[in-house]
């Protein structure tokens, strides 16, 4: 029996990069950076780097704002995102009834109280697609968009919605969190090599069981498999010993089916620190049957930062843009690992449409 298979069946995408997936994929591709000097400093004065969406951005937003019991800046900017991506996600198609939505949210232990709701402001904004009833937040970080696909497969499947939506928005734009990072050294400045550039971005997928509902361009679909998700007992803030078991059982779930030499590019959530880059090699090495020889690597934090939570999602968006426009291409591998122990991986794989898709996968 083939695996269930979800379509993507609209994305969308806000980034330093540009207000929109068509925008942030170009930036991409033509290797631009949104790196800046920021007003954030280290506590030996060093201005920290960080990739921001530009503030006449959020300006331009049309969007009736909770604001709750208290106004927080960063809040501010991880809704008005949201309500961007949203937006785009499901342009173009139509529904009577609100349909699931699973957020992925930062695992980072942020003040809150006071704070509006952003699946609230979401419903207000962003009707009828969205209700606060048939929502669901998952806090792990950057693999945060992953669990909520294999949330999707897992208990949203077999329902009746024609769709469910994925995905995130997410800002490193606040004190409370540049500085514990700043202080543990990991932020990018002109004196270190080992860190990352904190960044801000949105994105969610509109996706589909139903392939006659999916996105389709010169005849393709792309459809997501299920994810393979793990735990890495050796993370950043655990004192076990890092061994890397965590990302090879994540790509050893996502791969398992997969035939020699079949996966052209993989998509990656490093971000410029080390740790990121030996867990990585690990994992490819374990499995280095399963890619073509000379397979891409990509990973674009390097042009839009650390984007937190938002960054399974995007990745698995750049990575379908990318299918569509190769000749050759037919499977990408997405993979994402957060601070804590949540490890993701999953095949995003470009398939022509025929009377017989569904029969077919």
């Amino acid at each position: 029996m083939s695996s269930p298979l979800l379509y993507i069946a609209g994305m969308g995408m806000i980034t330093p990069l540009g207000p929109n997936v068509a925008t942030t994929v170009a930036a991409v591709n033509a290797g631009i950076s949104a790196y800046t000097l920021s007003d954030y400093d280290t506590d030996d004065g060093e201005p920290i780097t960080i990739a921001k969406v530009p503030d006449a951005v959020f300006n331009a937003i049309e969007a009736r704002i909770d604001e709750g019991d208290r106004f927080n800046p960063r809040h501010d900017r991880i809704v008005r995102m949201a309500i961007t991506a949203v937006r785009e996600a499901c342009h173009g198609h139509a529904t009577e009834q609100s349909i699931p939505v699973v957020l992925g949210m930062s695992e980072r232990s942020v003040d809150k109280d006071g704070l509006s709701s952003l699946v609230e402001n979401l419903q207000e904004n962003c009707h009828p697609w969205i209700s606060t009833q048939l929502s669901r937040s998952l806090y792990s970080g950057r693999a945060a968009g992953l669990e909520s696909i294999d949330f999707a497969f897992r208990y949203l499947y077999e329902l009746t919605y024609p769709f469910v939506l994925v995905g995130a928005s997410d800002s490193y734009m606040d004190d409370e969190l540049i500085n514990p990072l700043a202080r543990e050294q990991r932020l990018l400045t002109s004196r270190s090599s080992d860190a990352f550039a904190p960044g801000e971005a949105a994105n969610f997928l509109l996706l589909t069981r139903y392939p006659e509902l999916a996105e389709q361009r010169n005849g393709f679909v792309i459809a997501l498999h299920p994810p393979g998700i793990a735990e890495e007992e050796g993370h950043l803030y655990s004192d076990a010993s890092y061994r890397g078991d965590g990302l090879d059982q994540a790509f050893k779930k996502a791969l398992y089916k997969e035939s020699e030499q079949s996966i052209h590019s993989i998509y990656s959530s490093m971000n410029g620190e080390n740790h990121w880059a030996k867990e990585y090699g690990v994992a490819f090495l374990r499995n280095k049957e399963k890619f073509i020889e000379k397979v891409n690597i990509e990973h674009p934090a390097d042009c839009y930062g650390d984007i937190g939570a938002a960054t399974a999602t995007a990745l698995i968006t750049l990575a379908a843009e990318r299918l569509h426009k190769s000749k050759q291409a037919k499977k990408n591998l997405v993979y994402s690992s957060s601070d804590i122990g949540l490890r993701g991986a999953i095949v995003v794989e470009k398939i022509l449409l025929t009377n017989e898709t569904e029969l077919k996968v």
